[in-house]
């Protein structure tokens, strides 16, 4: 690809009589590349201009920028493809390294100088080398006296040059959704055939990983875990993704995945209409009332984080659709993307620092977790186990404050060799461990495992829920988070924890509520679930995964519509597909989305955010318990 010129463009850091020795270096790519440009530091406005003529033109774009210690040729820009440009690699950069200018790319962060003496033989080498073997698409090379080393800079949603920005006005609706078919894997109704592609070890980590640029700067094996434990780290993502399995090779993915579905929490480029009334948008919104709410005492507590609401309270909302009309429909911003809040709104950089500072004063109207938040290889798979989770947590919270003995899978009927070793090292850890049948009005497989320190001491209890299409895998899956737990090591030091025994409003965060229950004196209220009647899986769960398997004949949207029909059933039938996705999620190929269902009860924490007020299935659930008729907000739950 030849160019028009035999010069690149030179930015403002160049001054014309000192850049003849980095022309004649530049002198192989300009036959290769057909645009170049050469600046020396890095100059926004300009560097945004140059891009934005080349992809105007439809041309590839290549800017090579010139440091005192080294030159950064590229990212070779190609229409077309999920490339970064000059931009996004500025941003990914200061982003790893958390530099104080992160948000001012219009101030530059290097000093420049005479630099290097060598850089311009050096540049003149690599360039020869480039001419032979050309970047990729999207690919950056670092050039120094200490080497050169390609690195592959992807799209950034945080890019002022090359991310589109819109902000619709209250006319403005987003195409009507359709779901489409995907073929299943084979023996699991709830995956994509197509998604097996993600899981292939060493493909997301060869596509997302690096250390220097991002988007994931690094993956940690974790080695005093009972098990395979790998964990992601992504700059903009607000917590790790850790993956688990029985091998490192099968742990990783999943880790990346988690650390992707993570990152779909905050509308980084979802469209926000901020400051309306629910009174303004009734016809198209779904009613927060809905949603369930706080009692006045909440309200007015001081660790409370919460709003009140009614219909004429201003409020942000972003765009969903309705599962079953397809029909867009907006819902509150903090529901759509749990990581929003009120005092910074899109500014997730200042709203991090100051979460970090005083989490108190973030304010929203529903505190809500990434609970519902499920990640999968299309929107569709990525529902339904939206779905599922949503069902173990609500079953969960329904379990818990009805407080009543729940039927029990004795350990010894467990055949799953996995699980089996997992009972075991939980044993060996002095705890007994009881696999709960969970499952309330929403007939999906929902356990709930409690292990019981035997001596009555510290650490008292831990619990974990587990949901799926297989009993089994539910089974596992619960296990494998309470064999952690167990194995964690835990201050044994209560200080802590005796605040919140003598008053529950001083739980505020949500590792307050797995630490009150390691407490003794905790004890008989989370084991108030023991003692019901022994069953088996076969009979507690019938024909699962069957009955999935028959009702999706191999296709993902016949399993997500077959679970529709199970909530249904259970007296919810509205639900609001939020997608979470930013363009790199789609340009990995995952999906991430947060399922809105009214009437499901929502995992909060922190006993002032507790959301149980308006609840109706709950105050069914409750009747004829000892718990009837209590004030809220009820005992906090004790999940992690």
């Amino acid at each position: 690809m030849g160019t028009d010129t035999d010069r690149p463009d030179l930015g403002p850091g160049f001054a014309v009589d000192a850049v003849d020795e980095w022309l004649a270096a530049l002198a192989p790519l300009l036959a290769v590349h057909a645009t170049v440009t050469l600046d020396r530091g890095f100059h926004l406005t300009w560097q945004t201009e140059q891009w934005r003529r080349s992809a105007a033109d439809g041309r590839e774009h290549l800017s090579v920028r010139v440091y005192d210690d080294e030159v950064q040729i590229g990212p070779r820009w190609v229409p077309g493809t999920d490339a970064g440009c000059p931009v996004c690699a500025e941003s990914r950069e200061r982003s790893v390294l958390e530099h104080p200018l992160q948000a001012r790319l219009d101030l530059n962060r290097w000093r420049t100088g005479t630099g290097d003496p060598l850089l311009p033989d050096l540049l003149a080498a690599a360039a020869r080398n480039l001419a032979d073997v050309p970047l990729a698409p999207g690919e950056l090379a670092v050039v120094g006296p200490a080497g050169v080393r390609r690195h592959r800079i992807p799209r950034h949603f945080y890019c002022t040059s090359c991310a589109p920005r819109f902000q619709p006005d209250l006319d403005w609706r987003p195409e009507p959704l359709a779901l489409r078919s995907h073929p299943a894997a084979p023996g699991d109704p709830t995956r994509a055939a197509d998604g097996a592609r993600l899981v292939v070890p060493g493909a997301l980590r060869d596509r997302v990983v690096n250390e220097r640029f991002g988007p994931v700067q690094k993956i940690i094996l974790e080695s005093a875990a009972p098990f395979a434990m790998s964990m992601s780290i992504m700059p903009d993502a607000p917590a790790w993704g850790h993956g688990r399995a029985m091998t490192f090779r099968e742990a990783e993915p999943v880790g990346l995945i988690e650390l992707y579905e993570r990152l779909g929490g905050f509308p980084f480029d979802a469209p926000v209409l901020q400051g309306l009334t629910y009174r303004q948008v009734a016809d198209h919104a779904l009613d927060p009332a809905t949603l369930g709410g706080h009692t006045d005492e909440q309200l007015a507590h001081p660790t409370a984080r919460v709003l009140p609401v009614h219909p004429d309270s201003p409020m942000d909302w972003v765009w969903g659709h309705d599962l079953g009309t397809g029909q867009p429909v907006l819902v509150p911003a903090e529901i759509g993307f749990y990581q929003y809040e009120y005092r910074y709104k899109l500014n997730r950089r200042a709203a991090r620092a100051a979460r970090r500072a005083n989490p108190r004063e973030n304010r929203k109207h529903f505190y809500d977790s990434s609970s519902g938040c499920a990640a999968g290889s299309c929107l569709e798979e990525a529902a339904l186990h939206s779905l599922l989770e949503l069902a173990e947590r609500d079953a969960f919270l329904i379990a818990w404050h009805r407080a009543t003995p729940l039927p029990v899978i004795p350990t010894s009927t467990i055949t799953d060799p996995d699980s089996q070793a997992l009972i075991n090292l939980i044993h060996a850890r002095g705890f007994d461990v009881h696999i709960l049948v969970a499952t309330h009005d929403v007939a999906l497989p929902i356990v709930w495992t409690l292990a019981v320190n035997r001596t009555g001491g510290f650490p008292a209890t831990f619990h974990s829920g587990g949901s799926g299409a297989n009993p089994a895998t539910a089974i596992r899956g619960a296990l494998r988070e309470v064999a952690q737990l167990v194995t964690d090591p835990q201050d044994p030091d209560t200080s802590d924890i005796e605040p919140m025994l003598a008053d529950p409003w001083n739980m505020e965060e949500l590792v307050h509520h797995p630490r009150y229950y390691m407490h003794p004196a905790t004890l008989a209220r989370a084991t108030a679930v023991l003692g019901g009647p022994e069953t088996t899986i076969a009979e507690a769960f019938g024909d699962w995964p069957g009955q999935l398997d028959r009702a999706a004949a191999g296709d993902v949207r016949g399993a997500l519509d077959h679970v529709r029909e199970l909530y249904a059933a259970a007296g919810m039938d509205r639900m609001v597909l939020v997608d979470q996705s930013t363009r790199e999620h789609r340009d990995v190929g995952i999906s991430v989305v947060k399922m809105v269902v009214p009437g499901i009860l929502p995992m909060c924490f922190g006993h002032a955010q507790q959301r149980l007020l308006g609840q109706p299935r709950l105050a069914a659930a409750l009747a004829g318990t000892a718990q009837a008729g209590r004030p809220l907000p009820y005992d906090p739950h004790p999940f992690p």
